[in-house]
């Protein structure tokens, strides 16, 4: 037997005994008590092995307990035989403790990184040559990675490592062809905004996106790569966030931004948007709606949908960026309903995870297409499954992840010419590469001779293989409560009432739209109490702002004759002007009033209008008056009030005048007869006193 053949059977046979625990590759296995050392990969040289590649990795050991640990070492741990399948890897990775390598304990091939105090952090350098490695040679991917070993503060030296990092090495001798790979970059709003408008915690987003910031080190780790070679999910609601940031916007009274916190957030918002504008990007609903939320109430999803696309179009237009929606349900989301309900035009892709699609393999590719009820779906299948692979993700394990991806799928490929395998890898969207990003040199990963960059929109503007398989008929998630839901509807609701009577309406419908989206964050899952408080603080401010638009009538109005006019007061106590209208309701259906057409009323302002009245031959009506829209909607509320004619009947005016008359006759006649009387009297009173004279002639 050969001495090659002899190293093969020892590495396989100690790669068996390690497995099962038995001898010194259990390093992986760990107390339950784990100690408060970690451990991150800063660089590993060389990214593909080869024969005669040496190895070298570095990176950082960190002391987070409260005591010394002394005689640290780190050592490099890799395994005998490559893996050639994913699912070697994720059940090797499955938990964190899992075996995933021998411990290289050669002289010189380990670092004695010394005492670390508590809170101290430590570099540490490991050089292995390839001939110490004790591998096979054989193709595969395999996981490489640190142990470290270290003495507590009473002196106790385990066997098992105390801390530990993780990476893939893949080999790959003659790759035949080439795989699609790429990295999908997501970019969502962290913050939000309380019940008084303002964000709740602008200071950590400021951070964020300042030089050394989360979010500002994982836009410079993204616009390293190739553009081919990404794909960007954008949440609209980050921009705005950030706009309103850097301009001083929904900052509450007690934070103070500085000119250099401004800049520094304008600069982001700029940078992000050129670095999106040329990767396709794909565009989620406005601050990430909960969809799952909106498919089990479809009485409520239309006009919820509605707002949360204005709100979705209206950042996209203000900020001058268009790209593919897309639909990012929760892990557990995912139903055979919500595909169908989110379908839209079917060209938006919906991101689910294997869980949701159990009958999915790689060998179908990231992205495939799923027969929906109401027509076919483009699913992304996120696989990334490293939540439990041992230490802290780094740009350089981010980019060996893809490497390994990559060169398993080419594997795949080779012993399955009909296999559509790829290399997508979905980033963690709350991950920090840090500020030493730069030395993960990601973008060498686009290089490799087996990887051909692509976009997903690339992927998807081919033939893309269906999905014939299950989706679970109900979501295991729980989404937003029905509540929620009918506190944004009710907004809507009183929203747009508001905006029908708003003369400049523009503002408030994109204001509107955006505070109802926000109640539809599937953010809010993780705080629901405060979610609905939100949401019914915001559905009642909308009604309240209704309500401080009144009329006002007088207790009664009493009319000279059957016809008449009386005034109404319109009152404006909104901060914006309107426009209504008055319609008024009589007691009698007989009786019609015109409706009095709209008028405009400042803000802060009030208007009178006379409304014109003909009771006919009615003597009494009571009237009720609404304020309309000039789409006939009334809103408010009113008290009725009495209205009244003073007149009996136009027969009762001219009995009256008849009498008038008789009365005026009879004064005339009375007046006559007096003085004819009188005329009497003096003619009588001649006679009785006449001259002697006249009788002498007699």
């Amino acid at each position: 037997m050969s001495s090659r053949r002899c190293t093969i059977l020892v590495a396989l046979l100690l790669t068996v005994i390690a497995t099962l625990g038995l001898g010194p590759g259990q390093a992986i296995a760990a107390d339950d008590d784990e100690p408060g050392l970690s451990v991150a990969i800063g660089t590993l040289e060389p990214t593909l092995l080869a024969p005669g590649r040496d190895v070298t990795l570095t990176g950082t050991v960190s002391n987070r307990d409260d005591h010394a640990w002394t005689k640290v070492q780190a050592y490099f741990v890799i395994p005998a035989s490559p893996f050639t399948t994913r699912r070697q890897i994720d059940q090797a990775t499955s938990d964190g403790k899992a075996y995933t390598g021998v411990r290289i304990i050669e002289a010189g091939t380990f670092d004695e990184v010394g005492d670390l105090a508590p809170g101290q952090t430590v570099p540490f350098r490991i050089d292995v040559p390839y001939d110490q490695l004790g591998i096979t040679g054989a193709e595969g991917v395999y996981p490489a990675g640190v142990q470290i070993l270290a003495t507590d503060d009473q002196g106790n030296r385990s066997p098992v490592a105390v801390a530990r990092a993780t990476t893939f090495l893949p080999l790959v001798s003659s790759p035949e062809g080439t795989v699609p790979a790429s990295i999908v970059w997501p970019f969502l709003m962290p913050d939000r905004r309380g019940a008084d408008g303002d964000y709740t915690d602008p200071q950590s987003l400021l951070e964020a996106v300042a030089p050394g910031g989360r979010l500002r080190n994982l836009l410079d780790l993204a616009a390293s790569t190739p553009a081919g070679g990404a794909t960007v999910v954008l949440d609209p609601a980050l921009l705005v966030g950030v706009d309103d940031l850097a301009n001083d916007r929904h900052v509450p009274d007690d934070v103070e931004v500085s000119s250099e916190q401004e800049a520094a957030a304008s600069t982001f918002l700029n940078d992000l948007l050129e670095f999106a504008r040329v990767r396709s990007p794909w565009i989620l609903d406005y601050d990430r709606t909960d969809v799952l939320a909106l498919s089990e109430h479809p009485d409520l999803r239309s006009s919820l949908r509605s707002a949360v696309e204005r709100a979705t179009q209206d950042a996209l237009s203000t900020y001058q960026l268009s790209g593919r929606r897309v639909s990012w349900p929760t892990r557990d989301g995912v139903s055979r309903t919500l595909l169908s309900e989110v379908r839209g035009d079917g060209d938006a892709p919906v991101i689910v995870t294997p869980d949701s699609v159990p009958d999915w393999s790689r060998r179908m590719g990231s992205v495939v297409k799923y027969a929906s009820t109401s027509g076919p779906v483009p699913l992304l299948v996120d696989d990334v499954k490293d939540g439990d692979t041992p230490g802290d993700e780094s740009a350089t394990t981010l980019r060996q992840r893809l490497l390994s991806e990559a060169a398993l799928a080419v594997l795949e490929r080779t012993i399955d010419p009909s296999s559509r395998a790829d290399a997508v890898v979905l980033v963690d969207p709350q991950w920090d590469p840090g500020t030493d990003w730069a030395s993960g040199q990601l973008a060498t990963a686009f290089s490799a001779p087996f990887v051909q960059p692509t976009s997903l929109d690339a992927v998807l503007t081919s033939s893309v293989p269906s999905y014939d398989g299950r989706v679970p008929s109900r979501a295991k998630a729980r989404p937003l409560s029905r509540a929620q839901l009918d506190a944004a509807a009710t907004m809507v609701s009183k929203g747009r009432t508001l905006s029908s009577i708003i003369a400049q309406n523009d503002g408030f419908d994109a204001a509107l739209a955006r505070d109802v989206a926000e109640l539809l964050a599937v953010r809010w899952r993780l705080d629901r109490s405060e979610g609905l408080s939100l949401a019914t603080a915001r559905a009642r401010r909308a009604g309240a702002a209704l309500d401080k638009i009144t009329i006002e009538a007088p207790p009664s109005v009493t009319l000279s004759s059957s016809k008449g006019g009386f005034p109404l007061t319109i009152r404006n106590d909104t901060g914006e002007a309107v426009r209504v209208g008055v319609d008024l309701d009589s007691s009698n259906p007989a009786l019609t009033i015109p409706t009095v057409k709209s008028v405009a009323i400042a803000a802060g302002e009030r208007r009178t209008v006379t409304v014109q009245i003909d009771l006919g031959g009615q003597r009494t009506t009571f009237l009720t008056p609404h304020l309309v829209t000039d789409g006939g909607q009334r809103l408010g509320a009113s008290t009725p009030f009495k209205v009244q004619s003073s007149s009996i009947s136009t027969v009762l005016w001219v009995a009256m005048g008849a009498a008038g008359v008789l009365v005026l006759l009879a004064l005339v006649r009375r007046f006559h007869r007096r003085r004819r009387g009188e005329n009497r009297v003096v003619a009588a009173d001649a006679g009785s006193t006449a001259p002697a004279g006249d009788d002498d002639d007699d």
